[in-house]
C-alpha cells in the first residue's frame, strides 16, 4: 500500500473509533451510520485500490471482524454496535490486523475488568465465584450457575478496550497496514 494510501485509512480509522468511543460514552450506543461509513470506506477504498484483490481483502476484513464479535455477541458479552464496530474496522485493515485487534481488545477488557474488581476489592471473592462456577460447569455439568454469574459481572463500554487495543495492535503487533 502507498504511504499517502495508508494515511488516508489510518486517519478514517482513527475518526471512526474517535466518533464511536464519544457516542458510546455519551449514549452507551454505536451509531450504525458510523458502521456503515466505516464499512463502505473500506470497501470502497481497498477496491478502488487494489482491484478485486483489494476488495476481497476488504470483504474478508468485515467477515473476521465481524464473526469473531458475533461470537462474543451470542454470549453477551459485547453489543451489537461492538459487532458492526468490528465489522468496519476489518473492512478498513483487513482481516490480520482486525484479528489481531479484537485479541488485544479482548485482553484490555480483561485487564479493566480486573482493575475494577481490584478497585472495588471484590477481586479475592470473584475469583473464588470464577473457581466455583468453573468446577460446577466443568466437572458437574452444571449450568444454573452461568445466569447468576452473568448477572454480577462487573460491566464497562467494551469501547473503552477497542482504543486502546487497537491503538497497541497498531503500534506493536501489525505496524503496517
Amino acid at each position: 500500500m502507498r504511504l499517502g494510501g495508508a494515511l488516508l485509512i489510518i486517519a478514517a480509522l482513527a475518526v471512526l473509533l474517535a466518533l464511536t468511543l464519544y457516542h458510546d460514552w455519551k449514549e452507551n450506543k454505536i451509531p450504525n451510520r458510523y458502521t456503515v461509513a466505516g464499512i463502505a470506506a473500506g470497501l470502497l477504498y481497498h477496491g478502488s485500490l487494489g482491484g478485486w484483490s483489494g476488495l476481497l481483502n476488504a470483504a474478508l476484513g468485515l467477515v473476521t471482524g465481524f464473526g469473531i464479535m458475533l461470537v462474543l455477541y451470542v454470549f453477551k458479552a459485547v453489543g451489537a454496535g461492538d459487532v458492526k464496530l468490528f465489522g468496519a474496522i476489518g473492512a478498513m485493515t483487513g482481516g490480520a490486523f482486525v484479528l489481531n485487534g479484537a485479541i488485544n481488545s479482548i485482553l484490555f477488557a480483561a485487564v479493566i475488568g480486573l482493575a475494577m474488581i481490584a478497585y472495588r476489592r471484590e477481586l479475592a471473592a470473584r475469583l473464588g465465584n470464577t473457581f466455583a462456577l468453573l468446577f460446577n460447569l466443568l466437572l458437574q455439568r452444571d449450568t444454573a450457575g452461568l445466569v447468576a454469574y452473568r448477572s454480577q459481572a462487573a460491566t464497562f463500554p467494551f469501547m473503552y478496550a477497542v482504543l486502546p487495543g487497537i491503538a497497541f495492535t497498531f503500534t506493536y503487533c501489525y505496524p503496517a497496514l
